[in-house]
Order: C-alpha cells, then sequence, then structure tokens
C-alpha cells in the first residue's frame, strides 16, 4: 500500500541533512585520492543586451598567428548562467550582441594553451585573441586520454566500470604531489573506495593488489609524457553549436538524473538533497522541491520520468520507493516498491517499471496507476557467481509495444521482458564485460546501448534478436547513457570519462564528439528536447567536483 500523500515545502530542503551530508563528503573527497576540487568563477556580464549594439567578430591564434578553429569562446549571460560556442577553423567567429557590450568579459580556451580574458571596453568586444602554450598541458588531458595508456583487455574493462563508474580518472588522480602514483598508492585508493562501498559494488574477485601494481606499472613517467590535450577534428561543425552551463544551487549535490518536463522546464534529482530541482531555461531561476522530509534518512532520488498526463514518477533509491509526484504542487505519494530501483520508465498501457539495482537475483516492478499496486515481476537470471558480484541491473527502456528492456552493467547481459505476453529473454552482450549501461529506443523501437569499457555503441534489432556494434572513439570514452532524437535518429551519448558527448548519425554513420566546457564533465543521463533538438544533461562526478546542467543547442547559422 502506498503511503499517504505528504505536502511539500516548496522552496527549501532540510538543511541538517544537507549539512550532515556535505560533512560526510568533505571527508570522503579527503579520503579518496586526496583529490582537491577546484571551482569556477564566472564573469559578470550586462544582464540584457542592447539593441544598438552589433554583432562583433572575434579572431583566435596562436603568437605565431595560426588560426585556432574549434577554440572554445565563453561568456557570462548573468551569474547563472554561461555561453560557449566554437570558432570554425578560420578561426573567426561572429559574436552575439550580448558578448559584445562594452565591459563583458571573454574567456578564450584551446586544448594546449593557456585560456586568457578578454574584456571589451567602451567602443566594443576585442577583434583579436592570441593564445600561448600551457605550462603543464597535462591538467587538460581528460580521463579517456589517461586511460589510453593502459593496455586493452579484461583487466582495464574491470578497472575502468569499477573505478570510473563514479568519476572521471585524470590528472589529480593519476598524479600525487607532481609524481604518478606508486603501486601502494594505487591500493591505498582502492582501499578507500572500498571502505566506502557500501552496497558492494565492487566484485570480491576484484584483485586490489594485482591492480594497483598494474596500474603503475603502465602509468609511468615515460609513458605520461607522450600525452597532449586532444585537439577539437571538426571546427566547422561545431561551431553550429553552442553550450549553456547553468549553475546549480549546491555543491555537494550530485545531480543525477533529469528530464523536460512538459512546460519545458528541466527536472533534475539532486541525489544527496532529497530534492527535485526546476530549472526555467530562459532566466537560469531554480525552484527546489523537498522529495523526503526525514532528516536522518538520504531518500537517493535518482531516475524520473513524465507520463503522458504530465505527472511526474520519481525514483527514490535510499527508501526503496517511487513517488507519484504532482508537478504544480509539488505534493507526492510515496510508492513502496521494496527494492532499490536504479531506472524508470513508462509503457504504452501507463504502467510505471523500475528495475532493481542491488539484488542478487535480476527482477522488474510494475506500478498500477490506478490504484498504485506494485507487481514484482522476475526475469532470466545472469547466474553469475558470488565471486563476480552483483549483476547490477541498470538502464531500462519500455518500447512502443510493452517490451522492457534491462541492461546488466556487472553481468554483461541485456533481458527482454514482453509486458503483453510475459515473454522472457536473456541476451549476453557481443563483447565480454562490455559494460552496458543506460540505452535508449530510436522511432523504429530500435534499442542503442552505451559500452560503458569499450567506447561502442550498440544496437539491438528486437526482430531479429541481433546485436550491431558501432565504434564512438576510443575504449575509455564511458559511454553511460543514450538517448535518440526521435525526430532524426540521431543518437547522442553522454562520455562521462571525456568531458563530453558524442553525437551518431545512423544515416550518415558520421559521428561528433562535442568536448563540454567545463573539467570534469562527468556526465550521467542525457534528455533531449524533440521540439527543438536541443540535449540536456548534468555535471554529476561524485566525489562532487563543479556540478552544472548544460544545454547544447544546435543553432540555425554558426
Amino acid at each position: 500500500m502506498p503511503c499517504a500523500s505528504s505536502s511539500v515545502n516548496q522552496w527549501s530542503v532540510g538543511q541538517g541533512k544537507t549539512r550532515k551530508l556535505q560533512q560526510v563528503l568533505v571527508v570522503t573527497s579527503a579520503l579518496l585520492l586526496g583529490l582537491v576540487t577546484q571551482a569556477s568563477t564566472l564573469a559578470e556580464g550586462d544582464s540584457a543586451p542592447s539593441a544598438s549594439v552589433p554583432s562583433c567578430q572575434l579572431t583566435v591564434q596562436d603568437t605565431h598567428g595560426t588560426a585556432l578553429g574549434g577554440a572554445m569562446v565563453t561568456y557570462a549571460l548573468d551569474q547563472a548562467r554561461r555561453v560557449t560556442r566554437f570558432t570554425p577553423s578560420s578561426g573567426s567567429i561572429i559574436l552575439d550582441k550580448q558578448a559584445c557590450l562594452p565591459h563583458t568579459t571573454i574567456t578564450v580556451r584551446y586544448p594546449g594553451y593557456a585560456a586568457t580574458s578578454l574584456t571589451s571596453d567602451a567602443s566594443g568586444a576585442p577583434s583579436v585573441a592570441r593564445l600561448s602554450a600551457h605550462p603543464n598541458p597535462l591538467v587538460q588531458v581528460t580521463s579517456d586520454q589517461w586511460l589510453s595508456l593502459l593496455p586493452e583487455g579484461d583487466d582495464k574493462r574491470e578497472f575502468i566500470v569499477n573505478c570510473g563508474t563514479c568519476h572521471e580518472i585524470s590528472h589529480d588522480r593519476v598524479m600525487l604531489n607532481g609524481q604518478p602514483r606508486s603501486a601502494d598508492d594505487w591500493l591505498a585508493a582502492i582501499t578507500a573506495m572500498r571502505a566506502m562501498d557500501v552496497y558492494e559494488v565492487i566484485p570480491p574477485d576484484f584483485d586490489d593488489k594485482r591492480i594497483a601494481q598494474w596500474l603503475a606499472a603502465h602509468l609511468t613517467n615515460d609513458r605520461i609524457s607522450t600525452l597532449a590535450p586532444s585537439k577539437p577534428t571538426d571546427p566547422d561543425t561545431l561551431a553550429a553549436l553552442e553550450i549553456t552551463e547553468y549553475e546549480l544551487p549546491t555543491a555537494m549535490s550530485l545531480p543525477h538524473d533529469l528530464v523536460i518536463g512538459p512546460d519545458q522546464h528541466i527536472w533534475i534529482t539532486a541525489f544527496l538533497n532529497d530534492a527535485l530541482w526546476v530549472l526555467d531555461p530562459e532566466t537560469g531561476h531554480i525552484k527546489t522541491l523537498e522529495v523526503d522530509s526525514r532528516p536522518t534518512i538520504n531518500a537517493q532520488p535518482r531516475a524520473l520520468e513524465f507520463d503522458p498526463a504530465g505527472t511526474l514518477w520519481l525514483v527514490n533509491g535510499g527508501t526503496e520507493s517511487v513517488l507519484r509526484v504532482n508537478p504544480n504542487t509539488g505534493d507526492y505519494t510515496e510508492i513502496p516498491v521494496g527494492m532499490y530501483a536504479h531506472s524508470i520508465d513508462i509503457g504504452p498501457d501507463g504502467r510505471v517499471w523500475v528495475n532493481d539495482y542491488f539484488s542478487a537475483s535480476e527482477r522488474l516492478a510494475v506500478i498500477d496507476p490506478s490504484d498504485l499496486s506494485v507487481t514484482i515481476v522476475p526475469v532470466p537470471p545472469a547466474n553469475r557467481p558470488h565471486s563476480e558480484g552483483l549483476p547490477l541491473p541498470y538502464g531500462l527502456q519500455v518500447d512502443s509495444v510493452g517490451r522492457v528492456y534491462s541492461t546488466q552493467l556487472a553481468a554483461n547481459t541485456l533481458v527482454s521482458h514482453h509486458s503483453q505476453t510475459g515473454d522472457n529473454a536473456l541476451f549476453i552482450m557481443p563483447q565480454a564485460n562490455s559494460g552496458p549501461r543506460r540505452p535508449g529506443l530510436d522511432n523504429k523501437d530500435g534499442l542503442w546501448i552505451p559500452e560503458f569499457n569499450t567506447g561502442y555503441v550498440t544496437h539491438f534489432d528486437p526482430l531479429t534478436s541481433t546485436f550491431k556494434r558501432v565504434s564512438l572513439g576510443n575504449s575509455a570514452l564511458g559511454l553511460y547513457d543514450v538517448e535518440v532524437n526521435q525526430r532524426t535518429n540521431d543518437v547522442w551519448a553522454s562520455a562521462a570519462l571525456a568531458s563530453g558527448l558524442v553525437r551518431y548519425e545512423p544515416a550518415t554513420q558520421r559521428t561528433l564528439h562535442v568536448p563540454l566546457p567545463t573539467e570534469p564533465a562527468y556526465t550521467r543521463h542525457l534528455a533531449v528536447d524533440e521540439a527543438t533538438g536541443d540535449i540536456w544533461s548534468a555535471y554529476s562526478s561524485l566525489p562532487p567536483a563543479d556540478p552544472k546542467a548544460v544545454r547544447i543547442r544546435i543553432r540555425s547559422t554558426p
């Protein structure tokens, strides 16, 4: 039976709970790898452009006068929003009126070069930005490049899925006091992670000592000296994109999932704050809704989905419940489901499906929205040995005819349950230990599965029950989530370990890598706005780095 509906304070989160979580995370961050995170500083611009201010041109070059195509040009709209665009291959970009206002600060960045900031004077924006070589370019190298130093094989895939599943592994995690970590340093870091792994996600057969020695043997000064920040490969396509980053209310928050609401606002789960954030993209204003009122419990809100009637359904993993939320009032009904649910989706018949993240036996739960009754649905088990740890059911999708798909991250399997016929099937992924995470459906019910450990996205055809793998880049991209634009069938994947996104166009087989302006930009979940083509995500590293919401927009003209 569901709990009684609870009235929600729409504007604040319990401060006692927030402070407690912040204290825990400060200690956690200090223990875990000795990481020090750095908050970004936004330059303030005027609040609105004057109609009389013309557009202006900026050319980005190195000190020798060579054009730098693909350079990031960033300016603040206000204290809550920051816009980034890319220079085309010519190095020259026509900036919007907002960036051309007097006293606007523009920051220009390019891989391998030190960032430079320019402030326009009363006569307008500067016309040329010249960048000098960065004194320590290794700090700009993303995790996927660091991990490219490791040899391909089972050890690399095991390390990525167990040690890169929540955070990046870049400069400050590899280097310690200016030198690569020793085997003892790596072992201490892995031991610290195990101590915090309350759900025992890291399997018993993960050999801490051997992996630590393997890391130290391959992440050496000689090998690290071969690294350099990756240059943009398609600056003219990037020049058609506009990226807007939105500041979020609390640093220690872990923005986990997001969805685009019927009101075109962006609904974001604040995992560590038991809250929903409702972002207005046009102003950057954020409203906070509390989704658990118990001060001593961390409800851990994560996945969420709107049904066709506009009701919001939300997973609270920590309380093993699903909430039915009235988005107009913030009132919610708590529905116990008897499992730590990971993902959520709504079938064509309106029923709400979730999967059990931490169970030793794979299973689903389905909620009937008419009476909020819950039914547990067993699915074929992967029969994973105890020594290999939990199967970790992860992504969940329901297609147009009611087929329910669940990926098993650790078991390397895909489960299919037909909600209309009751038929079940278990499929083994074509690549061993590929780390299938959060899949997306195209408009023909094809399932696109991101392989976190390999750099491939895999298409599953439900009519033939066959897989087809497509490489999106190097094996350590950390492909976390896939969302498919239903109008174009373009496949978007979050590359969590590359601080970017990847777009794959099945019709042309073209791939575009989109670097994000913040490092690290550990993206977990994506949302596609079908009306505009905009792509949304959030930076969700744990331990927390610099949490932001981010929108990628394709401009009509570069």
